[in-house]
């Protein structure tokens, strides 16, 4: 999965020069939580609902409310926005843009190829993505929840044929580490039926299944 397959290509932006107040009006109109900022077509910003709603001016300790909101109406995004925030490529695989934003706390990112704006993708696309992968969103579908420890060979295999056997489709499976030692959590979302006959089967060939949900 690439993330040119899941992003955003109806982007709204701002200029540098775009009051704050207009901006965050576009926001609440558009149901949106950022904006990228273009200067002749180039992006050089990124400007926020959070990054308006905190800005204030240094002076405003010694300012009237009137003088402070005056001020405030006069400021443009290009006093609060990000300068050059971290872009990403829409060939990069969907899981190295999930890792990127949580290693550097980014809740979005622009998309840009040959140097111009194509896209943007957020959280929310993202977390969308993982939900459709896993099938959360399948209404029929059971979870299979198992421990499994150490080095296990050919336990996929094992697995498959189980689920077969009883004519149950795969929709995905996930590991989750559970210690350092070699253990961890295998889930697996399965099209609903007879799923407690096989997670049976699967406790007869050895698998700890801790629960069917």
């Amino acid at each position: 999965m690439r993330v040119r397959d899941f992003m955003k290509t109806d982007v709204i932006s701002a200029g540098p020069g775009t009051l704050l107040m207009d901006a965050l009006n576009t926001m609440k109109q558009k149901k949106i939580k950022r904006l990228p900022v273009l200067k002749n077509g180039r992006l050089i910003g990124l400007v926020t609902r959070s990054m308006i709603r905190d800005a204030s001016p240094s002076q405003a300790t010694s300012l009237s409310v009137y003088e402070l909101n005056y001020l405030i109406s006069k400021m443009t995004v290009a006093d609060v926005m990000v300068k050059e925030p971290m872009t990403i490529s829409p060939d990069m695989p969907v899981e190295e843009a999930i890792w990127l934003g949580q290693a550097h706390g980014i809740g979005a990112f622009p998309i840009v190829e040959n140097n111009a704006l194509i896209g943007i993708i957020t959280e929310s696309d993202i977390s969308g993505v993982v939900s459709s992968a896993l099938g959360l969103n399948e209404k029929n579908s059971q979870r299979i929840t198992i421990h499994a420890r150490g080095k296990r060979f050919g336990f996929l295999k094992e697995l498959v044929e189980v689920m077969d056997a009883h004519k149950i489709p795969i929709m995905s499976i996930m590991s989750v580490p559970k210690t350092s030692e070699g253990d961890w959590y295998l889930i697996l979302r399965v099209r609903t039926g007879d799923v407690d006959t096989a997670a049976g089967d699967l406790k007869e060939k050895g698998f700890d299944v801790l629960d069917v949900t």
